[in-house]
């Protein structure tokens, strides 16, 4: 409500500010390579003398220039005349508020790029409210995907500010500007479909990879299948723009005809849906970056190291091997920092084909690293992150040794926000340390959190759609009508 109310006092600002500024409009018109006589240029109007006058016309490098005032509300039509033939026809309207806008009811204005700069500071405003927003959550809370979509929220609106820094200094029409917001998801698909294409191209070369090594199995094609939706999504709407240029069904090159209006909204807001998309997938890359290279604080009282698929001789994997090995370097650094030693939880029970527990495991390579058998505590009945958690802090609460327990857990750098989220949903208070592992498994684990992030968030994913929507059903009506009225 805050936001809204700020919005109507901006619009109410930059509106008084034209009202007070646009009874004069100093209009130009550029002859570029074309010669004139300044004694043969004649500017006059023709229709509407009664609406706007026109005084101080001259010819200025080539350009020429004349001052428009407001005399009463209606439309003029003012011929630019150059050596005795009608050059130009020029188009002002004066509003029922008195001021004068050029080509349409909503175009050039005199003031009128201080909308501009109010709908800037508006979104800046709301750009600091959400990084302030995620500063908090991420302080409360790390690991909740309600962080990559305010995060996707953020960079969608710097994407604005860009866009419309361009009209701040080379327009002042009030549709512009408004062009300007719907053409903000525009530029960010066409920034995006060649980085897309080269990105499909590299998630196809990893999951070839990842499938030579791994074997063909349907998860292992996840990043195939999201590369080829990616692709298509970034295209359709260009398909969309074109087929409504194509069609018959409705006439969409009347600019005052309905088919107009419906092109307008519905190409609008498919590329608006699409760059929404697009941002999700940036902000899950980013923080699913962030959390594997988070720096903890050196305070922690146990760790726990995630369990996953042994060899069959009872020895770890390289995959599990890295993520003991990067407890034991947060420990090692824990205790150099501050002399605190951490009390390891290796945490996995013992599979149908593993001929040991993943935690005995786990607990023979700590052992053979040095680690003293006391400093180890064994969880082995668990057979997903879920469990590992739960189990494993029911095991510290018996253990007893730290009455207030400080958390820490180490996994595989692409799965540490996932396994941090299941850990807070389920109220375990716990950060993460992510091992290094094989490039050809992030496509997948970030395709894996782009999909978590749009289940679990889903009620926030709609209602954005929905405001998208109507947003742009708002901005496209008023540009189709300033040009109807």
């Amino acid at each position: 409500m805050k936001k809204l109310l700020l919005a109507i006092a901006f619009f109410a600002i930059g509106l008084v500010y034209i009202v007070i500024r646009g009874g004069t409009y100093k209009a130009e018109y550029n002859l570029y390579f074309q010669e004139a006589d300044p004694s043969l240029v004649d500017v006059r109007v023709v229709d509407g003398s009664e609406v706007v006058s026109v005084s101080e016309v001259r010819l200025e490098d080539n350009v020429i220039k004349y001052t428009v005032t407001a005399l009463s509300e209606g439309k003029a039509e003012v011929f630019i005349t150059i050596a005795d033939n009608t050059d130009n026809v020029q188009f002002y309207y004066v509003n029922k508020l008195g001021f004068i806008t050029e080509g349409s009811k909503l175009g050039q204005c005199t003031g009128g790029n201080i909308m501009v700069f109010l709908l800037i500071l508006y979104v800046v405003i709301i750009l600091i409210s959400y990084i302030r927003q995620l500063w908090a959550n991420s302080k409360k809370d790390y690991y909740t995907y309600h962080n990559v979509t305010v995060l996707g929220i953020i960079i969608f609106l710097i994407a604005v500010i860009i866009n419309n820094l361009f009209f701040c200094f080379h327009s002042n029409g009030l549709v512009d500007f408004i062009s300007g917001v719907l053409n903000t998801a525009n530029a960010h698909l066409i920034i995006s479909i060649p980085i897309a294409f080269v990105t499909a191209l590299l998630v196809l070369v990893s999951n070839i990879i990842l499938i030579k090594k791994e074997g063909l199995r349907k998860k292992n094609l996840i990043g195939t299948f999201f590369s080829l939706l990616l692709l298509v999504s970034l295209i359709i709407p260009v398909f969309i723009e074109r087929w409504f240029q194509m069609q018959t069904l409705l006439d969409v090159h009347k600019e005052n005809g309905i088919g107009h209006l419906v092109e307008i909204i519905v190409t609008g807001y498919c590329y608006c849906l699409v760059a929404y998309f697009v941002v999700i997938l940036e902000s899950t890359i980013i923080i699913g970056i962030r959390s594997a290279h988070r720096r903890l604080a050196f305070d922690k009282d146990y760790i726990l190291i995630l369990g996953c698929m042994m060899r069959k001789d009872g020895t770890p994997t390289p995959l599990l091997k890295g993520r003991a090995d990067a407890a034991i370097k947060f420990a090692n650094m824990q205790k150099k920092a501050t002399g605190k030693d951490i009390i390891f939880v290796p945490s996995g029970g013992k599979g149908g084909n593993e001929p040991i527990s993943e935690s005995e495991c786990i607990s023979n390579y700590l052992v053979s690293c040095g680690i003293d058998e006391s400093r180890i505590l064994k969880e082995d009945k668990s057979t997903n992150t879920y469990e590992n958690f739960m189990f494993s802090v029911d095991k510290i609460k018996e253990d007893g040794r730290v009455s207030d327990p400080k958390i820490a857990f180490a996994t595989t750098g692409y799965h540490v926000f996932r396994s941090g989220f299941i850990a807070s949903r389920n109220g375990v208070k716990a950060e993460g340390v992510g091992s290094k592992t094989k490039k050809y498994f992030w496509i997948n684990a970030f395709i894996r959190e782009l999909i978590a992030t749009m289940h679990y968030e889903k009620k926030q994913h709609l209602i954005v759609a929905l405001v998208l929507f109507v947003l742009v059903a708002y901005m496209g009506t008023v540009v189709f009508l300033s040009h109807v009225i």
